[in-house]
């Protein structure tokens, strides 16, 4: 009888135990950054809440095109032209240009890719350093900025990263050379 009381006296201790014990989501909160008060934490998410985009998903802009992008005619940069109502063009035709559009470097690696629908930018443009190595990126729905318009320092380093909703600019934040968070920036309103 002793040894049944030993055992229902261990389990009860442990389930006491168990049941004070945190929750793994009270834990990750509480260890992501000792130094943050909650009030902080909301202004945080404050912030985090107005570099949300509410436009469409780059998947979503691209369900505009008719068919898959790379079923369009892909061009280089040299056969293109912009026209005087500032849509691009293919060289020899008169109808604003539809697919995807590449630059290059002298020595024959990319510069930049970019897509276009009806002459306008949209979805991905992304540019490259002649290490290969992203210079910027950024979403387009129909020639309007969408989402997070991002640059590079080089080499992968993040420089600036820019926040369009709604076709207005929201905000940013910059860094240093060495990868450092230096300024953010909020439109008031935006």
């Amino acid at each position: 009888m002793h040894v049944i009381l030993e055992v229902l006296c261990s389990i009860l201790i442990f389930l006491l135990i168990l049941s004070c014990s945190e929750s793994k989501e009270e834990v990750a909160y509480q260890h992501s950054d000792d130094n943050v008060s909650p009030k902080e934490t909301e202004v945080s998410d404050a912030k985090e809440s107005l570099f949300v985009s509410k436009d469409r998903t780059e998947e979503e802009i691209m369900m505009d095109y008719e068919k898959p992008l790379r079923s369009y005619p892909t061009i280089s940069s040299s056969e293109s032209r912009t026209g005087e109502d500032g849509l691009i063009y293919r060289n020899g035709l008169e109808i604003p240009f539809t697919g995807r559009m590449i630059g290059r470097f002298e020595d024959g690696t990319i510069s930049m890719e970019a897509s276009y629908k009806d002459g306008l930018p949209h979805g991905q443009q992304l540019r490259r350093f002649p290490d290969g190595s992203p210079a910027l990126e950024a979403i387009f729905d129909n020639g309007i900025l969408s989402g997070i318009k991002t640059k590079w320092w080089g080499k992968g380093i993040i420089r600036e990263e820019e926040y369009w909703s709604d076709g207005k600019y929201r905000g940013r934040r910059l860094w240093d050379q060495e990868g450092r968070l230096k300024r953010e920036e909020i439109v008031p309103g935006g």
